[in-house]
């Protein structure tokens, strides 16, 4: 049944076994990114990074999440606040490249004029992406349950971190960065 879901859980049905619905959760209805008032949907996001991510082939995204600059020591190239993007793909021997990094901050300036607006002016800085080793959101997952009141069958991966000590847990197994 739907026992696992809450109100505002978005979901696709993209499937069915025999009369069943197979379901597939998409993400949280009313969360955004908003570091600066401009309020990108988690809905909107997803679409900017899988249309980067498809281009990437063979490699594939395997997980995501966002956290908000004020969360983190690295305050970039200035004052300006952005977003770091912290990205589990299949192969992580290869670090992905700076145009790779990129393609993710301009596809989402392409779908949001708002977003867009204010990095011209430079209100926002570029996404920082960063990406992990294999099996760091699985290790997230087992740190967000020994550390609330969530069960294993409840638990959904956050797009978007509130605590630094989730964030810890994806910097400790960033990939070397360019």
């Amino acid at each position: 049944g739907f026992y696992r879901y809450r109100f505002g859980d978005i979901v696709k049905v993209v499937d069915f076994y025999h009369q069943c619905p197979v379901i597939e959760f998409k993400h949280r209805k009313g969360q955004f990114l908003n570091v600066r008032g401009e309020k990108t949907s988690e809905s909107l996001f997803y679409q900017a990074l899988t249309k980067t991510t498809s281009a990437w082939f063979p490699r594939k995204l395997l997980n995501y999440c966002c956290v908000e600059s004020l969360l983190i020591e690295d305050k970039g190239d200035s004052y300006a606040p952005f977003y770091h993007l912290f990205l589990e793909v299949d192969d992580d021997s290869k670090p992905l490249t700076v145009d790779q990094r990129e393609m993710i901050d301009k596809e989402l300036c392409s779908r949001s004029y708002v977003y867009e607006s204010f990095r011209n002016k430079g209100s926002i800085q570029p996404i920082k992406v960063h990406q992990v080793k294999v099996g760091t959101f699985e290790e997230l997952r087992k740190f967000t349950i020994d550390n609330s009141q969530a069960s294993a069958n409840q638990y959904k991966v956050p797009r978007v971190l509130k605590t630094k000590e989730a964030v810890s847990v994806l910097l400790k197994n960033v990939v070397n960065e360019l």
